[in-house]
């Protein structure tokens, strides 16, 4: 007894002492997790980030045509393949040439993909009424089915009035006239006159 009241200060000191070194330790062990943790939800965000923008830049529109369920246009990416747009557009019909199809094929913007039926010989892209006032003309370019390159072929069309279009046909679908280019941005009276005995829809 005589011996702690003597000590009785040493003891206290070192105690303080001890209780000053579990509290630094668990301090300095908290702050370096909430660190981690915080490196990790920057880490994870830029990560989201970058793959938003990714899909966003490898954004295509594909037109699908033939024996499917739900033909038309729709929105992929250039990581899908012809098997997951027809898987989109319902599947194919009951008598589908799939073997005629190559559902691997990775899928590009602009593609059209058409899937004929049995005992069909070669694919028909073109779709289109025969009457007078309607007929699809050799030499011609016709503005529903032309790519951008083709569209390019024709007097005064650049690389912007091609795409502008393809984003009218995508966003309104076929054009019913040729007087109907008229609606497209850049696109006047005169200039639809010009180009009026060079392309067909």
């Amino acid at each position: 007894m005589n011996w702690i009241q003597r000590n009785k200060v040493l003891l206290v000191g070192n105690i303080s002492i001890l209780l000053l070194l579990i509290g630094g330790v668990w301090f300095f062990s908290d702050n370096s997790q909430k660190a981690s943790e915080e490196q990790v939800d920057i880490f994870q965000a830029k990560e989201e980030e970058v793959s938003t923008q990714s899909t966003a830049s490898s954004q295509i529109y594909i037109d699908i045509k033939g024996q499917v369920a739900k033909p038309g246009i729709y929105e992929g990416n250039e990581q899908m393949r012809v098997n997951d747009i027809i898987n989109l557009a319902g599947g194919f019909l009951e008598g589908a040439d799939a073997n005629k199809v190559n559902l691997s094929q990775k899928l590009t913007d602009q593609m059209v993909i058409f899937v004929p039926a049995i005992g069909d010989e070669t694919p028909e892209l073109e779709i289109s009424t025969e009457t007078e006032n309607n007929k699809k003309e050799k030499g011609k370019v016709n503005i529903n089915t032309a790519d951008e390159s083709e569209l390019q072929t024709l007097s005064g069309i650049g690389q912007k009035k091609a795409q502008d279009i393809i984003s009218y046909r995508q966003e309104n679908g076929s054009f019913k006239s040729i007087e109907e280019l008229k609606n497209v941005s850049g696109f006047g009276e005169k200039t639809v006159e010009k180009l009026a005995d060079f392309i067909t829809v």
